[in-house]
């Protein structure tokens, strides 16, 4: 009897283990193979990129006097 509660005891020890490394393997331990998306890194001479180019697209309109649609 006392034999088989200390198994029972080892056993759930192992379970309970198994159950949190489970929960680290899918989420806090990070994946390795994800892509990160690369960005150009080659640019030409005067050109700059902008997070916000409306703002630029717009006084550029206005400046010219004339009104500019683009294809989005």
């Amino acid at each position: 009897m006392k034999n088989r509660k200390r198994a029972q005891r080892i056993l759930n020890f192992l379970a309970f283990n198994i159950l949190f490394f489970a929960l680290y393997l899918n989420f806090i331990h990070k994946d390795s193979n994800v892509a990160v998306p690369s960005t150009p890194t080659v640019s030409t001479p005067g050109t700059v990129l902008v997070t916000n180019p409306d703002q630029y697209i717009k006084k550029q309109t206005h400046s010219t006097g004339t009104a500019q649609t683009r294809a989005l």
